[in-house]
């Protein structure tokens, strides 16, 4: 049932009918579960401060440092750096959905229980 947010919540007899015979599959249309968004910003800052610790290298240090290590190295660094903030940022966005969801499965459970 994804629905995110709909406020219009259609419930006709056949779901009642269907939870009032399998009350147990009720309490499924919630998620129960909670993503620490905190983790997520230490993640976020991490992968942030990777890219700008290997750019400020690369740009500071360019004719100390050889050209393996300027090109190749500080580059995959400030890669992974990008793709660490850069998977903190999704995993956010889902998160923030994943509550969105939630949040109508709650609505949409309450209303099948008012008519049951």
């Amino acid at each position: 049932m994804f629905n995110f947010g709909v406020k219009n919540l259609e419930i006709t007899d056949e779901i009642v009918e269907y939870y009032r015979n399998n009350p147990n599959e009720l309490d499924l249309l919630i998620d129960k579960e909670d993503f620490n968004i905190r983790f997520l910003s230490y993640f976020f800052i991490f992968g942030l401060a990777i890219t700008i610790a290997s750019r400020v290298i690369s740009f500071s240090f360019s004719d100390v440092l050889g050209e393996f290590i300027n090109h190749v190295v500080l580059d995959v660094t400030s890669e992974m750096g990008i793709a660490i903030f850069g998977g903190s940022i999704t995993a956010y966005l889902l998160e923030y959905l994943q509550k969105k969801q939630y949040e109508a499965n709650i609505a949409y459970r309450n209303e099948i229980k008012k008519r049951l």
